[in-house]
C-alpha cells in the first residue's frame, strides 16, 4: 500500500495543478497577449512565488500549460480512435465522423480549442514555441492517417488535417448553432466527396447562411482620414505583435501622429480596438463580391499560389480577428460573415487550375479557401515543419483529387 503524500506535497500539487488550469482558462476567456505573472497567480489564488517556485518562469509555464493541453488532446483523440477499433466502412461514411469530431472539438472540448490556438499564436510571436506547435501539427496529422484508415483514405491524412485546423477554429465562432452545424454536415460532404472523387452535393444550409451574412454586413463606422489612419496603424500592431502589444502609445508611433491626437480620437483601449478589428475584418471580408486578388492568367501557377500563401503568413491579422469573434459576444455581429462570406478569391485559384469547362460551386469555393487556410495557419505556427515543397506537394495532391470529380462521369 502506498503511502499517502505528507500535506505538504499536496499543497504543492495541488498549487501547481492550479496554476495550469488558471492559464488554460485565462486562453479561453482573454487570451495569451498581455498575460502577467500577478494576473495568472491571481486566478490561481496563489502567491507569486509559488509560480516561479513551480515553473521559474512565464516562459515556462506557458510551455508545460501547452505540454498539459496537448496530453488532454491525444486523450480525446485516443477515445474516439477506440470507438472506431475495427470498423472498415465506405469512404463517403467519413462525412459524419468528420463533422462530429470538428463539432465535439469545437464546442464540448472548447478550453483545449482554445489552446491550440494560443499555442499557434505563441509561435508566430516567439520562435521559441514553434516546436510546441509542431507537436500539434504532428498528432493531428497521425490522427487523420489514423481515423481516414477505417475508411480507406489514410493516404488524404495530411490534407484533411489542414481542413480540421480550419474548420474547426471557424466553427468556434457560434452564429446560430442549428445553422452552423447543418453547414458543417454539407462541408464534411463536400470534402468527402472530393476525396472520393463524386460529385459535389447542394448546400443549402450554406446557401441560406450566406445570404444571411451578405444581408447583415454589419454597418461599420464612417471615420476620416485620420482617424482610417490610426485604425490602419492600430490593424498592423495587432497583425505583427498580437492584440496585447497595442496600446495607444503604440499606435501614435505607427501612424506618425502625437499621443494627443490618438486619445482625442479614440478615448478609450476599447474604442481602439475595436476600430483595429474593424479594419482587420475589411480587409479579410470585403462587403462586396469583387474581392481584390492578383491576375490569374494562363501562367498562373501552383509555384505562384505557393509563394501568396508564404506572404499571406506573414501577417497573423486575420487569426487574431477570428479567436476574438470566437471569444467575445461583442465582436458576434462579424460571425456569420466570417464564417461564410469566404471562398470568393480561393475560388478563382481552384477555377483557373480546373479551367472554365468545369464551373465550381460556392461549396468548393470554401472547401479550397478552408484549406488554403489551413495551410497558411501551419506555416504561421510551424513554418520549419510547413516547408514550400511541402505546401506544393499537399496542393499537387488535394488538385489531382478535385481532377477526379472533374472528369468522373
Amino acid at each position: 500500500m502506498h503511502d499517502r503524500l505528507a500535506p505538504s506535497m499536496e499543497a504543492q500539487y495541488s498549487s501547481k495543478d492550479r496554476i495550469i488550469d488558471a492559464v488554460l482558462g485565462l486562453w479561453e476567456d482573454v487570451g495569451g497577449t498581455g498575460l502577467s505573472v500577478r494576473t495568472i497567480a491571481r486566478a490561481a489564488d496563489v502567491p507569486v512565488s509559488s509560480l516561479y517556485y513551480h515553473f521559474g518562469s512565464l516562459e515556462q509555464l506557458f510551455v508545460i500549460a501547452q505540454d498539459h493541453a496537448r496530453l488532454s488532446a491525444a486523450a480525446w483523440r485516443d477515445r474516439h480512435l477506440h470507438g472506431l477499433q475495427g470498423a472498415r466502412l465506405d469512404a463517403m461514411a467519413f462525412a459524419p465522423v468528420f463533422a462530429a469530431l470538428v463539432d465535439d472539438w469545437a464546442c464540448a472540448q472548447r478550453r483545449l480549442a482554445f489552446a491550440w490556438r494560443e499555442g499557434q499564436q505563441l509561435a508566430v510571436r516567439d520562435p521559441g514555441f514553434q516546436e510546441g506547435a509542431m507537436r500539434w501539427t504532428h498528432m493531428w496529422v497521425d490522427m487523420w492517417r489514423e481515423i481516414g484508415a477505417h475508411f480507406g483514405l489514410e493516404d488524404s491524412g495530411a490534407l484533411t488535417a489542414r481542413l480540421f485546423d480550419s474548420e474547426s477554429f471557424l466553427h468556434m465562432i457560434n452564429w446560430r448553432r442549428m445553422v452552423d452545424r447543418a453547414g458543417l454536415d454539407e462541408f464534411a460532404r463536400g470534402w468527402t466527396a472530393w476525396l472520393c472523387g463524386r460529385a459535389i452535393p447542394d448546400a443549402p444550409f450554406r446557401d441560406f447562411a450566406r445570404a444571411q451574412a451578405q444581408r447583415e454586413f454589419p454597418a461599420l463606422p464612417e471615420r476620416d482620414e485620420t482617424a482610417g489612419r490610426i485604425a490602419a496603424a492600430a490593424a498592423a500592431i495587432v497583425s505583427r505583435k498580437g492584440a496585447g502589444s497595442m496600446t495607444h502609445r503604440a499606435v501614435a508611433a505607427e501612424a506618425g501622429l502625437t499621443l494627443g491626437v490618438v486619445s482625442h480620437k479614440f478615448r478609450t483601449s476599447a474604442d481602439l480596438m475595436r476600430a483595429a478589428f474593424d479594419s482587420l475584418y475589411l480587409g479579410n471580408v470585403p462587403a462586396t463580391g469583387s474581392a481584390v486578388a492578383p491576375v490569374v492568367d494562363d501562367h498562373w501557377s501552383l509555384g505562384d499560389l505557393v509563394q501568396l500563401l508564404q506572404r499571406s503568413a506573414a501577417s497573423a491579422g486575420p487569426e487574431e480577428l477570428t479567436i476574438v469573434v470566437a471569444r467575445d459576444p461583442s465582436y458576434r455581429h462579424f460571425a456569420a460573415q466570417l464564417r461564410y462570406l469566404r471562398g470568393r478569391t480561393s475560388g478563382r485559384y481552384l477555377q483557373a487550375f480546373l479551367g472554365p469547362d468545369h464551373p465550381i460551386s460556392e461549396l468548393e469555393a470554401a472547401l479550397f479557401s478552408g484549406f488554403l487556410a489551413g495551410q497558411i495557419r501551419a506555416q504561421l505556427a510551424a513554418p520549419g515543419y510547413q516547408s514550400p515543397d511541402r505546401v506544393h506537394q499537399e496542393l499537387e495532391q488535394l488538385l489531382a483529387l478535385i481532377a477526379r470529380r472533374v472528369v468522373s462521369p
